[in-house]
């Protein structure tokens, strides 16, 4: 009896190991618009308007959508690739959704693609925006937010004159004063 309990306990250890190894290393579903040369002109547009109007002395804001935003991930993941055979940001994705930020990163880690999503809402203070964090997804695999708070910190310092920067109604809006 004790003998079939242990291979029953064996077999579920196995099973469950084996699935949580496919959850880890399976490329997630994801959503975005992808980048165009028209999404990057339309860019590049929005942030030359923006800057005019702050070295003006107006106030400004643009929206900015996901095709842009990912048009311009894309172009500065090319312009700065991670060095041959380093562990490191391969690929990045934004997908806006109501007020919430989805950021999809693949990396290439010890020869395996891995893939992190990360959840959350944009804070913006002191000319720095942090994502923060509320899901976090290894693969396809859903990771407590409390395991690795202290190792997420996505946050990037804006130009001066930015004011705010927030998710609303699935666009980036940026503004100045």
């Amino acid at each position: 009896m004790v003998r079939k309990i242990i291979r029953y306990v064996a077999a579920a250890t196995l099973l469950t190991s084996l699935l949580s190894l496919w959850l880890l290393l399976r490329k997630p579903a994801f959503l975005s618009a992808d980048p165009t040369p028209e999404a990057t002109r339309s860019f590049t547009d929005k942030v030359a308007q923006l800057t005019l109007a702050h070295e003006q002395g107006f106030a400004g804001e643009i929206h900015l959508t996901e095709a842009e935003i990912n048009s311009q991930i894309e172009e500065g993941l090319k312009d700065h690739p991670p060095p041959a055979g380093a562990a490191g940001l391969q690929g990045a994705r934004v997908h806006l959704e109501g007020d919430k930020l989805v950021a999809l990163l693949a990396m290439k880690v010890k020869g395996r693609d891995v893939y992190v999503t990360v959840g959350g809402n944009l804070d913006f203070a002191k000319h720095s925006v942090r994502l923060v964090p509320s899901e976090v997804r290894i693969g396809s695999l859903p990771v407590p937010v409390s395991l690795l708070q202290s190792r997420i910190d996505m946050h990037m310092d804006v130009p001066e004159g930015i004011t705010g920067m927030r998710v609303e109604d699935g666009e980036l809006v940026v503004a100045t004063q």
